[in-house]
């Protein structure tokens, strides 16, 4: 079964072109209907056995055996893709690191807490897939991202500090009423199930934003290339983040 199309390494540099200047890149169509329907089917059964409230699987360290988001995780053309574009935002190369996939889905009052909760990503590129964005409600989840905000830092302790600084309750308050008072402004992406878009994570202060209980916004997300690969610091952190996002 082909979940994606042909993925050309050719376009790295366009991609990361269109992300340093305008914060992202798209590429339209990416996954295939086949593969948006797998995708379906197997979020169905996940949300049959975690109930109607927010939930989300992270492949490094729950079992995803031959489920769509391994498959589209070790896709050598994504895998390539991915690699290419980390190591070229960065002008080094990079150790030997594994695609971080994680699956998303926000519905519910649980769901709902999930909204706004701005952060930086501890990799270089993230990619993100809708696969379900809802089309009725008050609120369909978009992508709210404020792009390229800081560079890529070769402090370890510097970037725990300056995402401790942002990346909690009182910050994200603050952030999120200013936003709805209009003195900041965001960038909003309107996703669409099958395109694939991509951005610096580590860079951009980023959430998806408020998405109506009643309707599941689910999405898969891909992480490529840690700047501060082994370091034991940025490893706890994240084992600290992935319980708090369970």
């Amino acid at each position: 079964m082909s979940f994606i199309v042909n993925l050309d390494p050719n376009n790295v540099p366009q991609l990361l072109d269109n992300i340093e200047n305008q914060g992202y890149a798209v590429l339209e169509n990416a996954v295939t209907d086949e593969g948006l329907a797998t995708f379906r089917q197997w979020i169905d059964e996940v949300s049959a056995k975690a109930g109607k409230g927010y939930h989300a699987i992270f492949g490094d360290v729950e079992k995803i055996d031959h489920t769509p988001l391994a498959a589209l995780s070790e896709n050598d053309q994504f895998r390539q893709l991915m690699q290419l574009m980390a190591e070229k935002s960065l002008g080094r190369d990079l150790p030997q690191q594994n695609i971080l996939s994680v699956l998303r889905c926000v519905q519910g009052e649980s769901g709902k807490r999930k909204s706004n909760t701005f952060h930086y990503d501890a990799s270089v590129i993230t990619a993100l897939l809708p696969i379900e964005i809802p089309q009725q409600g008050e609120a369909r989840g978009d992508l709210v991202l404020f792009p390229n905000l800081r560079r890529f830092r070769s402090s370890v302790l510097f970037n725990v500090l300056e995402k401790t600084l942002m990346q909690n309750k009182v910050s994200r308050y603050l952030l999120t009423k200013a936003i709805g008072k209009r003195l900041v402004k965001p960038m909003t992406l309107d996703l669409q199930p099958g395109n694939i878009y991509f951005f610096h994570g580590y860079r951009s202060f980023h959430a998806n934003g408020p998405c109506d209980p009643a309707f599941r916004r689910a999405t898969a997300l891909f992480h490529f290339g840690d700047p501060h690969h082994g370091s034991a610091l940025t490893r706890s952190i994240v084992k600290v983040n992935r319980l708090l996002a369970k």
